[in-house]
């Protein structure tokens, strides 16, 4: 059975010991945001919705009560700032994987791959867990499904660009489906099922994600 997933994100807890060493004063107000946007993955992706709290924020960064408050002073906004950081780091990590100066299938399949794996892995696996989180919370609040809306759009885009990059010209809809075929493999791996499928699934169905085109 899959295990109950408990996410300690590494480079929060590193900053949030240095600021405890150091002083909370010691962390600038940009820097603040940051580690209040990375603790905010990472109470969401361990505690859920129900734990997803100012007070389980502020004690997750370690910058005492009330600085959480400061920079996100209702749930609304603390949500924007965990999302804002999941797109982010996402974003990055894709545009990592797909820039690919040919896009053939043998291309194409260990891109999906190596994509997958990462974001499986220990430094990316809360942002899958908390993102799943806040799509349930975008079913309710239309803002936070505005924003997913536009993440979907941004990552369709990265797509297409490097398909016509490299010689492929796609079209927005099958750039989207190509899109969402991942995403459902990439949550399959983290939040669906009893069990992740072992490693040697993965380059067979991520070929017949890469068949579509």
């Amino acid at each position: 059975m899959r295990a109950r997933i408990t996410v300690q994100d590494r480079r929060v807890t590193a900053v949030i010991t240095r600021g405890r060493d150091e002083g909370a004063t010691a962390v600038s107000k940009p820097d603040r945001r940051a580690l209040i946007a990375r603790a905010a993955v990472a109470v969401l992706a361990e505690r859920g919705p129900r734990g997803f709290t100012h007070r389980a924020v502020d004690q997750a960064t370690g910058l005492g009560a009330g600085a959480v408050n400061y920079h996100a002073p209702d749930r609304a906004t603390l949500l924007s700032l965990a999302l804002e950081e999941v797109f982010r780091r996402d974003m990055a990590v894709a545009a990592a994987h797909f820039a690919l100066d040919r896009w053939d299938l043998d291309a194409v399949v260990d891109a999906i791959v190596g994509f997958v794996t990462d974001m499986c892995s220990d430094d990316h696996r809360a942002r899958v867990i908390a993102r799943h989180h806040l799509l349930g919370e975008g079913l309710v609040r239309p803002e936070i499904k505005a924003v997913f809306d536009r993440q979907l759009a941004a990552f369709v885009a990265l797509i297409v660009d490097k398909m016509t990059e490299a010689g492929y010209p796609a079209t927005t809809a099958s750039a989207e489906l190509f899109a969402m075929s991942v995403d459902g493999l990439l949550t399959r791996q983290v939040v669906v099922g009893l069990e992740p499928l072992p490693p040697e699934e993965i380059p067979r169905i991520a070929t017949l994600i890469a068949r579509r085109w």
